[in-house]
């Protein structure tokens, strides 16, 4: 029988160090830190240094309440005066400093209202409304709000807001008067194309002043099927270019910019979520603004998803795609030349509804871990950790 002869064979193998097979790397995320179930109708989670401890502490509005979770590093407590009752509810959510004062603020924004809720902290995991707050991002009959995010949009050194009005076809701007209230910018609202969805914030073309970069999410005529990009002039206005909007492949869902391609130019790469069709675009910017398909896309999905963020999850200096949809977390490994891989372990199951997240370092070693939420389990808070 050739079995003996086989195992001599192992036993050479291991004595002249060839293993027997590869190792498999490690899964890049594995289930970790846990929060306490919500019961509602769960926002957009914020993660953000609330109480000035140096530890990442988390913020989700749920309904018409925001809960504050104080985090040690080791798992988390509610703030003294957590939930905070809000005057509307809180689909959107972002955080800054509006007014100045280094302590973390909260915006929030609601699907069925133009208003924007702006809660100023005190530093310890309290916040109170703005003077003013809620204010009004446009006047109309068809609130349809379906993105919030942040920036300095006339170059006065204060964090301004933007919304967009999905059934009004445009972009709203409220600038900051530097101690946390806002009024609409002079021009504001912006056309920006059919259906808009959640945006993102940058210097697209590198010009010192800060860009909308728009999803538009048509779903009855593939001719709309695009991106649109509002070029901003540092002076609170925004404007689209008529003669060139972005084609995508599919009804745009969400967008998210950063840098893909390690060259050291910090250009602002775009990537599209696609509704119910199991692809992203990787759109590969070329230093003017000019967004074009990436050889590889679009990036094949087992499953349609919907919030995207592109940040660096492995520490190779080499930006990743991050992916929320379905019941689970996808990331994709960059090369720094804009190809993309499925990270060890990926996709990563958390929980049905999987759709929006954070990206933060909860545990405090180093490394960038997920929290998100799943809309379909009653808002279960999910936190997966790096490794």
């Amino acid at each position: 029988m050739p079995f003996p002869h086989l195992v001599a064979l192992a036993l050479v193998a291991i004595v002249l160090g060839a293993p027997a097979c590869a190792a498999q790397p490690a899964p890049l995320l594995k289930p970790g830190l846990t929060l306490p179930q919500l019961d509602g109708q769960v926002g957009n989670p914020l993660a953000a240094d609330v109480n000035r401890d140096r530890k990442v502490d988390v913020i989700v509005p749920v309904g018409k309440r925001l809960f504050v979770f104080l985090g040690d590093g080791k798992g988390f407590r509610p703030a003294p005066r957590s939930p905070l009752p809000l005057e509307t509810g809180g689909s959107e959510s972002v955080w800054s400093d509006f007014d100045n004062d280094g302590s973390t603020d909260v915006a929030l924004a609601d699907h069925d209202s133009y208003d924007v809720t702006v809660l100023l902290g005190d530093g310890a995991g309290g916040f109170e409304p703005a003077e003013g707050s809620p204010f009004a991002a446009r006047r109309g009959r068809q609130p349809h709000t379906h993105g919030l995010g942040t920036g300095d949009f006339d170059n006065d050194g204060d964090v301004d807001l933007v919304t967009c009005n999905s059934s009004d076809n445009d972009v709203s701007l409220l600038l900051n008067d530097g101690k946390g209230v806002f009024h609409i910018a002079p021009d504001s609202p912006f056309p920006c194309g059919p259906s808009p969805y959640p945006f993102d914030v940058g210097d697209l073309n590198f010009d010192g002043a800060l860009d909308v970069i728009v999803p538009n999410a048509v779903h009855h005529d593939a001719k709309v099927r695009t991106l649109t990009v509002l070029f901003g002039d540092g002076k609170g206005k925004l404007e689209a270019d008529p003669e060139w909007p972005v084609k995508l492949s599919g009804p745009a869902f969400f967008a998210a910019a950063g840098d893909l391609i390690s060259d050291g130019k910090r250009d602002l790469d775009v990537v599209v979520t696609h509704e119910e069709v199991p692809t992203a675009s990787i759109l590969l910017n070329d230093g003017l603004g000019r967004l074009s398909r990436a050889p590889d896309s679009p990036l094949k999905l087992d499953h349609s998803c919907w919030c995207a963020e592109i940040t660096d999850m492995n520490g190779d200096g080499h930006n990743d795609v991050i992916l929320a949809g379905g019941d689970a977390v996808r990331v994709f490994l960059g090369d720094g030349e804009g190809r993309l891989a499925p990270a060890p372990g990926s996709p990563f199951r958390t929980g049905k509804g999987t759709w929006r997240f954070c990206v933060a370092d909860f545990n405090g070693d180093r490394k960038p871990d997920v929290l998100t939420k799943c809309v379909e389990e009653n808002g279960r808070l999910v936190i997966l950790l790096g490794q």
